[in-house]
């Protein structure tokens, strides 16, 4: 570093870095300084130690990296950045550089290519920092080692670990994908669907590692990557453990004492700050708590102060209850959390197997909590669509899953069963109606019969009969009524005749038509913003389900549900059904006796064989009644065009 051109931050500055009193920004600037510059290093040296500060200063010397997410865009490299490669990299024989992905402490990670494996991945070139010793190298294969041990879909891998000249770097596996921090910078907070189903899948990384005998110490929204595919990868595992280690020397304990990184302020257990030798897997559930927490409130638990004031809020306080924050939020999903947060690490939960058996009911597709509780549904008059009146809520995940499976029941059915009384008494009513009526046409010479099925009204939800001619096709769009046929979300139908809803968790609209027994359903669509799925509700027989595209944030295609089993395991799970946000589809679902194949832009996707008494709607789409209806989860879409052709009664 060049002396004459450097300024150098203040003695004052540096005393309140060293004691964690600085505010973010400024922290981070001379954290980037002094870990290129020995002389104030020196300096640093020089300063007393405050007991307290002592137990607890590493917090203000976090490994966060502040990287760019593994897989956010950024430029592809060019020929004319290549001076901004080191030689090293650019003539390194295994491995191609694609572009650089981000940089912070902790090092620089390019997207990069195997050559002769054609495998996109991901190096981490790690800093001349902290590799500045022969230990700290050791250190840094050890635990590297120790990482590429861990094979679980949840933790990203650790392929290899490489030199290049004097520079050491991570081979990893290369992520596609968005990191939760960034997930919640675009919209806060997300639904609790979402944020369970997240962490559930972090435990389980975390529990694999626990398995292993392996701490993460760095847990954080920042290090956990949600794919393109809706899974969550752990970042990390092993460099957290070596960026601790690495800082300490024998020839200079005081300085590793102070800047032993121990994690991140917002997301630090307790112990770990107090003492990081005491931080066991236990820690690493105190950050996921943090992170959970992050997720349902948008911010971290204590978002205001310096790094030193977040520490001591960890240590001392409690924060800002989340039913202050959401009223959305199941009680059971708050005191999970609570329970996450403990004080004491005796407190919390003791593995992150058992984070997900209690967890992972409120992150689950068919959970009751997956429908949208935040949108009121609008009443309905007609008793035939009134929704059933239970209440989820009440069932703890304990007990949910000690209740034994119950067989599904018709909503007509629960309205029957619920209204018997007032139908036996209508019944007699009836009775006695019909015996007028038959009495009153005796002797007649064109007797008429009581009940003409062309003078009976259909229900509300089905006010048309079929089209004189079988083949015509039947605009549903024109029949819709809002708000009556909204469940969940903005809808509005356009002036040009469009069908569109915000984007929001869960919104779906029931379609006013009461289908034949085989029909074609005919729905063109575009969607305009979001990830998650589109679905054509359909009725075959006595059985609904959906036809569900760019599903559950896995690209999914395919019927849900069958005997239970959603499109995730059942027999028409179509792989990588990706949708192109602006572009204009058409989706088809035809309806046949013994058969329903879904289409997409004319191309078959999936195929159900039976006859529809094994076909249940996904909870996550629930509606009010056996019903057409049309879903988009948090998908800003229009629907162009919704028809429906009659092939047979």
């Amino acid at each position: 570093m060049n002396e004459t051109s450097v300024m150098h931050p203040t003695p004052d500055e540096l005393e309140s870095f060293f004691h964690g009193t600085l505010a973010e920004s400024d922290r981070q600037r001379i954290e980037d300084h002094i870990g290129q510059c020995d002389t104030c290093c020196d300096v640093l040296r020089t300063i007393p130690h405050d007991p307290l500060v002592e137990r607890i200063h590493a917090a203000t010397s976090s490994i966060d990296d502040g990287l760019t997410p593994v897989g956010s865009p950024t430029p592809v490299f060019q020929e004319e950045d290549a001076g901004t490669i080191p030689t090293a990299l650019l003539d390194h024989p295994r491995y191609r550089i694609i572009r650089q992905l981000g940089q912070g402490g902790m090092g620089i990670v390019y997207q990069a290519e195997h050559k002769l494996m054609e495998r996109v991945v991901a190096l981490k070139v790690i800093s001349s920092r902290l590799m500045k010793n022969e230990l700290a190298v050791e250190r840094f294969h050890q635990e590297v080692k120790a990482a590429a041990k861990l094979s679980h879909r949840n933790i990203v891998t650790a392929y290899d670990a490489e030199q290049a000249g004097e520079m050491h770097f991570l081979v990893m596996e290369y992520i596609d994908g968005i990191s939760l921090d960034q997930l919640v910078a675009r919209r806060k907070p997300i639904p609790v669907l979402h944020a369970c189903n997240y962490v559930t899948q972090a435990a389980q990384g975390l529990q694999h590692a626990f398995e292993r005998g392996t701490v993460h110490r760095d847990i954080k929204p920042h290090n956990l990557m949600r794919t393109t595919r809706g899974t969550i990868k752990i970042l990390d595992f092993g460099l957290a453990r070596f960026a601790t280690q690495s800082e300490q020397s024998p020839d200079d304990p005081g300085l590793t004492a102070d800047f032993t990184a121990l994690g991140t302020p917002d997301y630090m257990a307790p112990e770990q700050a107090r003492d990081s030798k005491r931080a066991d897997i236990r820690a690493d559930l105190y950050s996921l708590g943090c992170t959970l927490y992050f997720l349902l409130a948008g911010h971290a638990p204590f978002p205001e102060g310096t790094a030193f004031e977040k520490v001591i809020g960890h240590c001392e306080r409690q924060p800002r209850p989340l039913s202050e924050i959401r009223d959305d939020i199941p009680p059971e999903v708050i005191a999970i959390v609570e329970k996450m947060m403990a004080k004491s690490p005796d407190d919390r939960y003791q593995t992150p197997g058992e984070v997900v058996e209690h967890l992972k009911p409120f992150g689950h597709p068919n959970s009751l909590y997956a429908s949208d509780t935040t949108t009121t549904r609008p009443s309905i008059s007609n008793p035939m669509l009134s929704a059933p009146k239970t209440e989820p809520n009440k069932l703890t995940p304990t007990q949910r899953s000690k209740s034994k499976p119950r067989p599904q029941v018709s909503p007509f059915s629960r309205w029957v069963r619920k209204n018997r009384y007032l139908i036996g008494g209508g019944g007699a009513i009836v009775g006695a109606i019909v015996a007028i009526l038959l009495l009153s046409n005796f002797g007649n010479d064109n007797p008429r019969t009581p009940f003409d099925v062309g003078s009976i009204p259909f229900p509300e939800q089905h006010p048309s009969p079929l089209p004189a001619n079988a083949q015509e096709w039947v605009d549903l769009i024109s029949r819709v009524d809002l708000p009556a046929n909204a469940v969940a979300g903005n809808w509005q139908v356009t002036p040009d005749g469009q069908l569109h809803v915000d984007e929001g968790p869960g919104a779906r609209i029931m379609l006013p038509f009461q289908p034949p027994r085989e029909y074609d359903l005919d729905v063109q669509f575009t969607r305009n913003s979001g990830s998650q799925s589109i679905a054509l509700h359909f009725i075959d027989g006595e059985g609904i389900a959906s036809f569900d595209i760019d599903g559950w944030s896995e690209n999914l295609g395919g019927i849900q549900n069958i005997d239970g089993a959603d499109i995730r395991t059942n027999a028409t799970r179509v792989d990588n059904v990706v949708l192109e946000n602006g572009r204009r589809y058409r989706a088809e679902v035809r309806v046949r006796r013994n058969q329903v194949q879904a289409f997409l832009d004319g191309q078959l996707l999936s195929t159900y064989e039976g006859d529809g008494s094994d076909l249940t709607l996904l909870d996550l789409w629930r509606l009010p009644a056996n019903s057409l209806g049309l879903g988009a989860y948090d998908s800003d879409t229009t629907f162009h065009q919704v028809r429906l052709r009659p092939v047979s009664n």
